[in-house]
């Protein structure tokens, strides 16, 4: 079995021999452990906690081969770039929390088209106006 470990650990078998451990030098690499350490209670618990990453597919496994950081969701596609949408989500909150200050909405980028071209109409229908009196 390959896994991505992310902390050194012992596995034991039910016995309490040892199965496997993971060194320093093995973290955050592909490594080979023996399909045993999955009766090990410490392994459901590092693979909750993302402390050890055990890819299912080979999807996932190439994922990790190229970025051991990388966010694996299960039954879904590999979440990329994970720097770029905690940026984004960054500038959504922050976004969020001006609105909640201030009390009034955010315009898009859109919007102030939309009202100088309003405006413009306007105006245009006033000296339509002005000049329809003359």
């Amino acid at each position: 079995m390959l896994v991505v470990p992310y902390v050194c650990a012992e596995f034991h078998d039910k016995s309490g021999n040892v199965i496997h451990r993971i060194h320093a030098h093995e973290l955050r690499t592909i490594t080979e452990v023996p399909e045993a350490v999955q009766q090990d209670p410490l392994f459901a618990l590092l693979v909750k906690d993302e402390l050890l990453k055990a890819p299912d597919s080979k999807l996932e496994l190439m994922t990790l081969e190229n970025d051991p950081d990388a966010k694996i969701t299960k039954n879904e596609k590999p979440v990329k770039n994970t720097k770029t949408a905690k940026a984004v989500k960054a500038v959504k909150t922050e976004t969020a929390a001006k609105t909640e200050k201030t009390g009034k909405t955010e315009k898009s980028a859109m919007e102030p088209a939309k009202t100088e071209n309003a405006a413009v109409a306007a105006e245009a229908k006033a000296d339509a106006g002005q000049n329809d009196t003359k």
